[in-house]
């Protein structure tokens, strides 16, 4: 078996692969034109294949991402495209594959991984660890009539996506900078959604700049408003685009929305009704997870005035003692000079790290072993945090 770094040019060799993977298949002659094009477009990312006899039986895809951690934007690889051949499962090509996609990814600089996965348990052996997962909101536009007579500073805008492609930019670019766990494409991938322009866009705007904005598609009459992600800055620019999705009472029968976990919508008006739902199922859709690929890197990261020795195991990237302190509330990373009663697995450091979980919930998962009197320590020095990747891959 060979590992292989996939070209543009090898998009018709690995298109079957990843259609029987992904897609509806077998496929018409008219859809396989179509993969072929995507995935030349895709191949700019870190494609990997594992091959034999000229066959490729399993690949991985890195895409060289950003994503905002406590504040601080890092490089990040994002894994997607992960692929085996039916006939050659089971056989640990894609968990080889993943030990190299992560080196690499590493080597280029980039100290963070987030992928959405198909089983979260394989990618738990490989040191990834779950965050909580987005919210639904389904609703009729009924629900939102409170907000009807509200006069709210600021104003609405209705375009198609491509013609408000700039504003959707100009939020991204301002959550990246200020929100914990979000994320960014790479720019050859990054305006995917203006140059397909099957969506309206909905924008909210402030003090001249925008602060809000919904991509949305109607079903048909008297069917659903489909909406993308909410994405918004406060209560304000929320309640705008909510009162604009008001107006569709006549139109619509229901409405749905992405929302971030932390997001409460049974507080979005007085007479709110509705579902709100996190569905995870095997092998979709599940909540992303997280990981740690290199931790010196994360030096200078906001941190909580403590001081603590960690001894990672089993972890061929991050494993050894290490010391970390958060003296001045910046996070300092060193070597430890030996062995602590602290032992995390990189998903329990990966959960720390994010702020998706605290010490006790690491004993409590059987993902490490820490003695009650360096919980206070470990709290203080990571903070609980709710990050939110936000883009899907």
């Amino acid at each position: 078996m060979e590992i292989r770094l996939i070209t543009a040019d090898d998009a018709d060799r690995i298109m079957p692969v990843r259609a029987y993977a992904f897609d509806a298949t077998p496929l018409t002659p008219q859809r396989a034109e179509e993969l072929v094009r995507y995935m030349s477009f895709r191949l700019q990312n870190t494609t990997l294949a594992a091959e034999e006899d000229g066959e490729v039986l399993a690949s991985v895809s890195g895409i060289p991402m950003r994503q905002n951690l406590r504040g601080v934007v890092h490089p990040m690889l994002g894994v997607a495209g992960v692929v085996s051949n039916p006939l050659a499962r089971r056989r640990g090509h894609v968990r080889t594959l993943m030990h190299d996609l992560m080196r690499r990814g590493r080597e280029q600089g980039r100290p963070l991984s987030v992928l959405y996965p198909f089983r979260s348990g394989f990618y738990a052996r490989l040191g990834y660890l779950g965050l909580t997962a987005a919210k639904t909101v389904t609703l009729r536009p009924e629900a939102l009539a409170s907000l009807l007579t509200v006069d709210l500073p600021g104003e609405v805008r209705l375009r198609r996506i491509a013609e408000g492609w700039e504003d959707v930019l100009a939020l991204q670019d301002r959550f990246l900078g200020s929100r914990h766990g979000f994320t960014e494409f790479p720019e050859y991938r990054r305006h995917q959604p203006r140059d397909d322009d099957e969506h309206w866009l909905v924008t909210a705007h402030r003090d001249g700049r925008v602060v809000g904005a919904l991509p949305y598609r109607i079903t048909e009459y008297g069917g659903e408003l489909a909406g993308g992600v909410l994405l918004h800055d406060g209560a304000i620019a929320r309640a705008l685009l909510l009162r604009f999705l008001a107006g569709h009472a006549d139109q619509v029968q229901t409405i749905t929305l992405s929302v971030p976990p932390a997001e409460r919508p049974e507080q979005w008006s007085t007479d709110f009704a509705g579902t709100i739902a996190s569905t995870v199922a095997i092998p979709h859709p599940a909540p992303p997870m997280v990981r740690v690929l290199d931790l010196p890197a994360l030096t200078g990261l906001p941190a909580g005035e403590a001081r603590v020795t960690i001894t990672v195991v089993d972890d061929a990237l991050l494993g050894g003692d290490w010391t970390l302190d958060g003296a001045g509330g910046a996070l300092t990373v060193t070597p430890g000079a030996s062995a602590s009663e602290v032992r995390l697995t990189s998903a329990a450091l990966s959960g720390l790290v994010y702020g998706a979980l605290g010490p006790e919930e690491i004993v409590a998962r059987g993902l490490g072993a820490v003695p009650a009197e360096a919980w206070d320590g470990i709290s203080t020095l990571f903070p609980r945090a709710d990050p939110w990747v936000y883009l899907d891959f």
